[in-house]
């Protein structure tokens, strides 16, 4: 039996890909001790395993209040004064067989290296190959303007990661490594087909697919209204990277409201439900909306494009219209519009009417809808956790940790 630290990340999206492996663990008689923020107790407890909490480092800041990505890296690298001596501390009192990390927040790549453990690191998005990926055109350009806009950002990058050097006697990290900490495995939960540049990755990627379960369902939301209705069902979910989205959810009631479509809204724990007092009987809004069942009987998924509901709607061949907002959304509306599963729209530019015409056509046009199959039948064929499971078991084999 194992002793393993984990590190989660911050967010559902880091930390539920983790759970059905760490669950497993468990079962099979392994001591996991998991550390992450404390929302996500509930669930890594009902995993199995012991929760151990670290400060929330975002300090309230969110995606969308984030100005460039170089600030991101910014706010990651100022991140490890608050984790890497609370979790490194606690565990040179344990005797730690191997560290089962996510590739973005927590610093497990680092604390691995100090505490000299080997380590499997966990992707909740595309695996970054270290190199900007192949795009052209529009998204391209937009790309390497952001990055020039972001120069204000590199002094104090550089400041931030030779001081890190110097605290643990390590190389400064370059951005890449800051934003991605990879482990000697790595488990990247979506298919070959649906990352871009798998060939730029080595045979140390293993991807095994989304992890698709049954979840408990605590909803009061009327899935029986959804199957006695012949109209098809836009699903409208922006996560929760819009944390104040009234505007966008009374878009959302103007584009819709002439009955073409069944409208399922999923409007997030922070907005103020009484926009949708006098919303027609046709749009079904609801703070929290299952949305696996959901998605089953969608024709169209509007999403801010974050990977967990991108992959799970791929999943279930259902096209999507995408509206990123941050982080790496951007790149993965841009591979979903590469491989022709769906739409994008400017945030910065949106109206009802581009709204309305973007689900016409993602509904319309079967292209779409064959595109997405290809992908759902891709993501379905790589094994889901069993897959990630098996890699991760061999790695323990290898290494002799029973």
């Amino acid at each position: 039996m194992a002793k393993i630290l984990a590190i989660g990340g911050i967010g559902e999206g880091h930390v539920n890909p983790m759970l059905p492996i760490i669950k497993a663990w468990c079962e099979d008689g392994d001591e996991v001790h998991f550390y992450s923020t404390e929302d996500a107790r509930v669930k890594v407890e009902a995993a199995g395993a012991v929760f151990k909490p670290f400060e929330n480092f975002l300090g309230g800041v969110r995606q969308e209040d984030i100005s460039h990505f170089l600030e991101f890296i910014v706010l990651l690298l100022n991140s490890a004064n608050h984790v890497v001596p609370t979790v490194v501390e606690q565990a040179r009192q344990e005797a730690y067989d191997f560290v089962f990390h996510d590739s973005l927040f927590g610093w497990g790549n680092l604390i691995a290296r100090l505490l000299k453990l080997p380590n499997i690191a966990s992707h909740a998005s595309f695996a970054s190959t270290g190199k900007k990926p192949k795009m052209a055109g529009e998204t391209l350009l937009k790309q390497v303007g952001d990055l020039l806009k972001g120069g204000k950002f590199i002094p104090e990058i550089k400041r931030l990661s030779a001081n890190l050097a110097k605290t643990y006697d390590v190389s400064g990290p370059s951005i890449n490594e800051v934003f991605c900490q990879t482990g000697q495995l790595n488990l990247v939960y979506t298919s070959t087909y649906f990352q871009p540049d798998y060939e730029r990755l080595d045979h140390s990627y293993v991807f095994s697919g989304p992890s698709i379960s049954t979840r408990e369902s605590h909803s009061d939301f009327p899935l029986d209204s959804l199957k006695g209705d012949d109209r098809p069902v836009v699903y409208i979910s922006m996560g929760t990277v819009l944390a104040k989205s009234e505007p966008f959810f009374r878009l959302c009631l103007d584009a819709f409201s002439d009955g073409s479509y069944q409208v399922v809204i999923s409007a997030g724990r922070y907005t103020d439900m009484e926009l949708f007092r006098n919303a027609p009987s046709h749009i079904i809004a609801r703070p929290y909306v299952p949305q696996l069942e959901v998605l089953q009987r969608s024709a169209v998924f509007v999403s801010h494009g974050g990977m967990n509901s991108v992959s799970e709607a791929l999943y279930y061949d259902v096209p999507l219209v995408l509206i990123p907002h941050a982080a790496d959304q951007p790149i993965i509306a841009a591979r979903v519009e590469k491989l022709g599963a769906g739409v994008i729209l400017n945030k910065s530019k949106l109206t009802a009417a581009k709204l309305r015409d973007a689900v016409n056509q993602a509904f319309n046009e079967q292209r779409f809808k064959r595109s997405a199959a290809t992908i759902g039948q891709s993501l379905r064929d790589a094994g889901g956790y069993r897959t990630a499971l098996l890699a991760a078991d061999r790695f323990r084999q290898e290494r002799g940790i029973n």
